[in-house]
């Protein structure tokens, strides 16, 4: 059974790199050096705080003189190179690494670079293993991806919803059955639960007549759907796999994927798949989706920080969305689809991810 306690991290501590003999900048910049170190010469000055010099950013003390490693300006973290230019995206620190956006503030909680979601913890350091994220449980790889869908750890099963959230109690998967514990441990053997003995195959499932009801369904990406409330054996088959990280490709399209259904919000398009649009007067948000790149793919939703947003086949083939019902007003949709071969056993692919910003 896994250990669910995390290490805590120290803060990150501000570092002051060695003076590097090699020149930041070009040689045309008004680049300056002593013992101290660099600083950059503005007519009879010096330049202090943040200046673009050659299509880079850097940070120059009070006193002019230029800033190496993790730089604290007002309530953000940034971080400058060797070379003092400031770093955006992942920045790899010793053996620690960490997210910075597109402006260079370091970035805490979660992370979705692309289409796979990060968590670092409140000194920015990316976490690996299991996380504990307002009172759910999420496990992210050693590369830091969260997975989604059945998770093997250290030989144990785990099941998380498309959301990253570990699961606990009677799930159906795919038509099967399982029993997580407490611990979110898929169970085997007999198990008794509210007073009944169940029994639960070596890879999870129930057998026999006797089958508990579950609480949930998902499919094996973690995607909820309906279960079997009756609790009835089915016989169709559920493989685990190590989860979904989330990677994928980002198919662009300058054609409408997200068009508004017939009648309802209107949709705007903003960029290939970025979209505004406006939910009805009842707070749902209606529409279809277009040019589907596997016939076997599924949509889910999510908010922006990763949290699950109920989508629901509506009528006429629409998809609908109840934004008075836990979804923001941003909103992520993907389409993924389930391939399988001999290597890698059953794995779940993003092929399309579509953000959209949702108003009444």
């Amino acid at each position: 059974m896994k250990n669910l306690k995390l290490r805590k991290l120290v803060a990150v501590a501000l570092t002051v790199a060695a003076i590097s003999t090699v020149s930041p900048v070009g040689a045309s910049a008004a680049w300056k050096q002593n013992s101290t170190g660099w600083w950059n010469t503005e007519g009879d000055s010096y330049s202090t705080g943040w200046r673009a010099i050659d299509g880079k950013w850097y940070y120059f003390d009070s006193t002019g003189y230029m800033k190496t490693g993790w730089i604290n300006d007002g309530s953000a973290w940034y971080f400058a190179d060797a070379s003092g230019a400031m770093k955006t995206g992942w920045v790899l620190d010793g053996s620690t690494w960490y997210y910075t956006n597109a402006s260079g503030a370091m970035k805490t909680g979660w992370v979705l670079d692309g289409s796979t979601w990060y968590y670092t913890n409140a000194s920015g350091a990316m976490q690996t293993g299991w996380v504990n994220y307002n009172g759910n449980w999420y496990f992210t790889a050693s590369n830091g991806a969260m997975k989604t869908g059945w998770v093997n750890d250290n030989g144990t099963w785990y099941f998380t919803s498309v959301s990253g959230a570990m699961q606990t109690g009677v799930v159906e998967v795919d038509g099967k059955v399982y029993y997580l514990a407490a611990s979110g441990a898929m169970q085997t053997g007999q198990v008794t639960i509210n007073g009944v003995v169940y029994t639960f195959a070596a890879s999870g499932e129930a057998t026999g007549d006797n089958i508990p009801t579950p609480d949930k369904g998902f499919s094996s990406s973690g995607i909820s759907q309906t279960p079997n409330t009756t609790g009835s054996n089915n016989s169709s088959s559920s493989s685990r796999s190590s989860g979904s990280s989330g990677a994928g490709h980002h198919k662009s399209s300058s054609s409408y994927a997200i068009n508004a259904a017939s009648g309802y919000n209107k949709i705007t398009k903003k960029s290939d798949d970025t979209y505004s649009a406006r939910a009805n007067a009842d707070g749902m948000f209606r529409f279809t989706i277009d040019n589907k790149s596997d016939d076997n793919s599924y949509f889910y939703a999510t908010n922006e920080d990763g949290t699950d947003v109920n989508i629901t086949a509506d009528k006429d083939g629409m998809y609908a969305i109840d934004i008075n019902a836990g979804a923001s007003n941003v909103i992520v949709i993907k389409e993924i689809v389930r391939s399988q071969d001999a290597e890698s056993g059953v794995t779940y692919k993003v092929l399309n991810t579509y953000k959209l910003t949702v108003t009444k």
